[in-house]
């Protein structure tokens, strides 16, 4: 999607969001002197941010890992302290794993993208020039900084859908081109959510009087006001809108690898696990480490594509200094074949992304690889195992199993 940005129309705070894995561990350390704060303040939109951690995106790609951020959390504070920051944490995991089991909805998602084209309409809220003075301010951000806090994403969502009329897989399509928390699990499903289409018969549907409560004044003021009445209706989710949500059986795949003496092994670093150095491959010595970036259609837009590019070069630098090895970038499964080839490699070894465009990318890959003598071997975090399986239903059952898990043994047996 491509909007038409508002001329002259600037969103003056600058906002940092860590783009190392050093600089995340930094923002968590400096994040945790508020985090019994976090429940009572993590719904104001304020200028610069400054009550939620900015760590979505760094946790997202795995810069640092959720079990990481919630160890480091218990380590601090008694669990009720803190739970509902946790549980933010928690939602991520909750998303991934739900999605993992209903493959088919982000199949129709992504299908239902490429057979909606843009209106005027979609871009000129895209491009903050619509009615609502606060819904441009937040579409301003968006752009700019890849960037929009999770109360005003919902706003903004709603405001897309249920004001606007505009069909939510655009607007999700916008989020995911422009956050750099892009997520296709937490992104899909929250706007499904937002539509009435998550959880039959609720929708959400933002009020000027909730903005003007959560907002910061002073944004509000410089944005021109809400803008809109409170007299608009939730557009309800029709029958035929609603996709086949049966949960398939959830695929396992090993935690832990035992690297064999005689193999020439490749590892393969991607955008969803930029850690690996503590990760089931930590152990592995390859023979070189292949960095998958996939080439795009169409270019990232600046914020996330800068971000992303400070992040796979931290990530590639640790790489080389763990494994002692050379990382060599490949843009397409050709590459990773030549490469392979190349490098005489009797086994590949990656974590297995999740559902989502990276998965898309390399479908069929290790059926392909296996054709040329070479073991694919797909690996998952202990804390993807152990907690994915639980996200079968809604959160609070899922919550309900893990914050227990959590509150009485920590993340010991998790990391």
């Amino acid at each position: 999607m491509v909007g038409v940005f508002a001329p002259g129309l600037r969103v003056t705070c600058v906002v940092t969001f860590p783009a190392t894995r050093q600089t995340a561990l930094e923002r968590l350390g400096d994040f945790l002197a508020d985090a019994p704060r976090y429940a009572a303040r993590r719904n104001y939109v304020l200028s610069g941010h400054p009550q939620v951690s900015r760590l979505s995106a760094a946790i997202r790609h795995r810069l640092i890992t959720e079990a990481e951020v919630v160890e480091a959390t218990l380590r601090c504070y008694p669990f009720r302290a803190v739970e509902k920051f946790l549980q933010e944490v928690l939602w991520r995991s909750y998303w991934k794993g739900w999605l993992e089991m209903r493959p088919q909805i982000w199949q129709s998602y992504a299908a239902a993208v490429s057979q909606k084209p843009d209106s005027e309409d979609v871009c000129a809220v895209a491009g903050g020039l619509s009615q609502s003075g606060i819904m441009n301010h937040f579409a301003r951000e968006l752009l700019e900084t890849g960037y929009m806090h999770n109360h005003a994403r919902m706003w903004w969502a709603s405001y897309w859908i249920h004001h606007c009329g505009l069909p939510w897989e655009l607007g999700a399509d916008h989020f995911f081109r422009h956050l750099l928390d892009a997520d296709p699990a937490s992104n899909t499903l929250s706007w499904r959510w937002v539509a009435g289409l998550q959880t039959r018969g609720k929708t959400y549907l933002a009020t000027a009087q909730n903005i003007t409560k959560y907002c910061a004044p002073e944004i509000l003021e410089a944005a021109g006001g809400v803008g809109f009445e409170d007299g608009v209706v939730a557009r309800m989710a029709r029958d035929e809108e609603r996709m086949d949500e049966t949960a398939l059986p959830l695929e396992e795949f090993p935690k832990e690898y035992d690297p064999r003496a005689d193999e020439r092994t490749v590892v393969v670093l991607h955008d969803e696990d930029l850690c690996l150095e503590n990760s089931p491959l930590a152990k592995v010595r390859p023979v070189v480490v292949l960095q998958f970036v996939p080439k795009s259609d169409s270019p990232l837009p600046a914020p996330r594509a800068d971000w992303l590019a400070a992040a796979r070069s931290d990530a590639a630098r640790r790489a080389k200094e763990h494994f002692g090895c050379d990382v060599l970038v490949c843009r397409n499964r050709e590459d990773l074949r030549r490469e392979c080839a190349a490098q005489k490699a009797t086994c590949l070894l990656m974590m297995e992304p999740f559902v989502g465009p990276l998965r898309d990318e390399l479908g069929g890959f290790p059926e392909e690889l296996a054709g040329h003598g070479i073991d694919v071997v797909r690996l998952r975090r202990k804390w993807d195992s152990a907690l994915l399986p639980h996200a079968a239903r809604g959160f609070f059952p899922f919550w309900n199993k893990v914050g227990r898990f959590l509150a009485k043994s920590g993340t010991e047996t998790l990391s």
